[in-house]
């Protein structure tokens, strides 16, 4: 992000930067780990409260490492 010509931090609600600091997908409830290909030996992670268009499961491909969105629910708290 060292690119952008405004600071994130700047024009983001304080509630949205809350639910986000350090949290990663990692750590989300909403994050799946689905099996693909011909005999189930690739691996994504997928989250369950974004759809996509784009993927064979129906849902958003992420990444572990990446910050977290405003749809956040820690996995201890989900249960």
């Amino acid at each position: 992000m060292e690119n952008t010509l405004f600071d994130i931090e700047e024009y983001t609600d304080p509630e949205v930067r809350r639910i986000m600091q350090g949290n990663t997908c990692r750590h989300c409830a909403n994050r799946q780990t689905v099996r693909q290909g011909h005999d189930g030996r690739n691996r994504l992670s997928v989250c369950t409260a974004h759809k996509s268009g784009r993927t064979k499961s129906g849902y958003l491909r992420v990444r572990v490492d990446q910050p977290a969105c405003i749809l956040f629910t820690n996995k201890n708290n989900a249960k």
